[in-house]
């Protein structure tokens, strides 16, 4: 079978737009369910991150610069959980289109694609900086990225089961923020994008912010 690449163009969603996108997918993952079993993220983590994100764009009308930034950062995070959660209906379905298009996320037309699997990214530093539950991680220039996903959690054993937050960013530098202090926290990247629909995870590296 072909493979599947999800095609969510998120760049083209309006701020005022995305929570009801997201929330669509969920309602059409759930009357799915059977067809998509162990989702990960799930309907419910996408479900609360846009809750959260649809209260921050709230608090963002006329507010203050911190709290634009605030939604900003939500709006990221779930722009990370959607592409994971559509990249996982992909490999769940396993090439079966008509199962794929169960959860609401489209696909792209692969025929003739010029560009093949992504490169792994090699994850170069994960180092915590002055501020309190920031670290700042840098990776390598993947060609023909469309942009990359940035992955926290806890169990190196097991990132999807004790992830603490996604990102989803175009640079090969980013800052994360609001992770726990103190804590053990592993960092892995993939680059979204090619004949696959994303690379493979990097190998993880890890820091305690501060």
């Amino acid at each position: 079978m072909a493979t599947i690449v999800p095609k969510l163009e998120l760049q083209d969603i309006t701020d005022g737009d995305l929570e009801e996108y997201a929330l669509d997918k969920v309602a059409k993952i759930t009357a799915a369910a059977s067809s998509f079993p162990g989702l990960a993220p799930t309907t419910g983590e996408v479900g609360t991150k846009a809750n959260e994100y649809k209260n921050a764009l709230v608090a963002a009308d006329e507010g203050t610069k911190a709290q634009t930034s605030a939604k900003n950062t939500r709006r990221s995070e779930l722009e990370a959980l959607l592409t994971l959660q559509a990249q996982n209906c992909a490999e769940i379905a396993d090439g079966d289109l008509d199962i794929y298009l169960l959860s609401g996320y489209e696909a792209k037309d692969v025929e003739g694609s010029p560009v093949g699997e992504l490169a792994k990214p090699d994850l170069l530093t994960v180092d915590p900086t002055d501020n309190i539950g920031q670290l700042k991680i840098d990776w390598n220039t993947i060609e023909h990225a469309d942009n990359h996903t940035v992955r926290a959690y806890t169990d190196e054993a097991d990132p999807e089961g004790s992830l603490i937050k996604a990102e989803l960013v175009k640079p090969s530098k980013f800052t994360m923020d609001d992770l726990p202090s103190g804590t053990k926290v592993f960092v892995d990247v993939r680059a979204n994008g090619g004949s696959e629909g994303h690379g493979p995870w990097s190998d993880a590296g890890w820091a305690r912010p501060r």
